[in-house]
């Protein structure tokens, strides 16, 4: 598997090749003073199945600074103010003593003074205050990707749902004192692919949608801004759901070539020969001999590029600008175009080093707010418990 993981690395790397300049990221050491991490973040020797779960955290930072971390699986909330001084944990709970919160999920923002958590899988969505009550319950009947808060009352969401054989895609406006939704855009995907009755397998095949990645949302300057990684939209909506703008992003989408698919198809029957040696049980072993077979005959398939979409995610960065990442979440790869909302273009391009932190590069662990950048990072060279909350500045 690491072979299928570096060639797609270092496909969508070639696809997405500009000549970035590199903004080196320098830990504020005044941030966070005087916390004790090994205590705040013991959780990062959690385990679900027998597997580390401890990276499993969220990053809010809200408009007065303060930041809040979610822990997957726990019933925890770290609220730190605005100099990262730690405040407290905050435990939901319900008025109804009897009653306990289902399937709690990650802060997404704030509504007001009420904080809100993502949706679960049964579409709850929990409002708290500072002391853990749940003030209010909403619900959705659909699975959600993506929150955002826009202000004390509008959540935007990027929602899906199955819709007979495809998937519907789209980004709504939930108006929480009414219930009301508006759906702003949405577009159909293909499923995973139905393999009955063929005898051939591309990798790519059935998951092209799912490599290009999701919607994504920002909001800048008082502004919804939602773009699309396929077909390359940028939208801008007011808090309403009326639309302002359409643009198309000013850079080619990356592809892959039939060469790169061909290389993918060949790691990954590589990597399932290299798991055969040793096997004696028969089944198993024409198991793998079936889809070592599927994945051979899928290679003369292999004819044409592949779109592989303008990008793979989206951060918010300073003043009105918006962060186009094309692969920011393995081994390291995180080149992105900086795109200014106010021009409708690219103004520049970009690539991130630190070298204290191990970077990682996601809209759960790496937030940009008000000129600095946070990051729940794994300090490097460091003996015990390696994560902290990091405040960075740019140079």
């Amino acid at each position: 598997m690491k072979n299928l993981l570096f060639i797609i690395v270092l496909a969508i790397a070639t696809c997405f090749q500009v000549d970035a300049q590199v903004i080196k990221l320098v830990p504020d050491e005044t941030y966070g003073v005087g916390n004790d991490w090994n205590k705040i973040f013991d959780t990062y020797y959690d385990t679900l199945d027998g597997r580390p779960n401890g990276l499993r955290k969220q990053l809010v930072v809200f408009d007065d600074g303060k930041a809040i971390v979610s822990h997957a699986t726990r019933n925890r909330y770290s609220l730190f103010d605005s100099n990262g001084k730690f405040l407290k944990n905050i435990t939901l709970y319900s008025a109804d003593k009897g009653k306990k919160p289902r399937n709690l999920q990650p802060v997404e923002g704030k509504l007001g003074d009420l904080y809100f958590t993502q949706a679960n899988n049964t579409g709850d969505i929990y409002l708290f205050d500072d002391k853990g009550l749940i003030v209010k319950e909403l619900r959705i009947k659909y699975q959600a990707l993506e929150m955002l808060a826009l202000d004390d009352h509008h959540i935007a969401i990027i929602g899906s749902t199955s819709w007979t054989k495809k998937w519907r895609y789209f980004v709504s406006i939930l108006d929480t004192n009414t219930g009301k939704e508006k759906i702003l855009c949405d577009e159909f995907r293909e499923s995973s692919g139905d393999l009955k009755n063929k005898d051939y397998f591309i990798y790519t095949e059935g998951k092209r949608d799912d490599m290009k990645g999701q919607w994504q949302i920002a909001k800048v300057n008082g502004k919804l801004i939602v773009s699309n990684p396929i077909d390359g939209l940028v939208r801008t909506y007011d808090f309403n759901g009326n639309k302002i703008s359409e643009k198309l992003l000013d850079w080619e989408p990356q592809t892959l070539s039939v060469e790169e698919q061909t290389a993918l198809q060949n790691a990954r029957i590589k990597d399932l020969k290299d798991e055969l040696p040793g096997e004696t049980d028969e089944r198993v072993l024409r198991f793998y001999n079936d889809f070592i077979t599927f994945y051979e005959n899928g290679i003369q398939h292999i004819k044409e590029p592949i779109n592989m979409g303008w990008f793979t995610m989206a951060i918010k960065g300073n003043d009105d600008n918006i962060l186009f990442f094309g692969d920011a979440e393995v081994a390291g790869q995180n080149t992105f175009h900086v795109y200014s909302v106010s021009k409708g273009q690219s103004i520049s391009t970009g690539s991130f080093q630190c070298e204290d932190y191990d970077l990682a590069l996601t809209k759960k662990r790496f937030v940009c707010h008000n000129g600095f950048y946070y990051g729940i990072q794994v300090l490097k060279n460091c003996d015990g418990m390696p994560l902290r909350l990091v405040r960075f500045r740019a140079k």
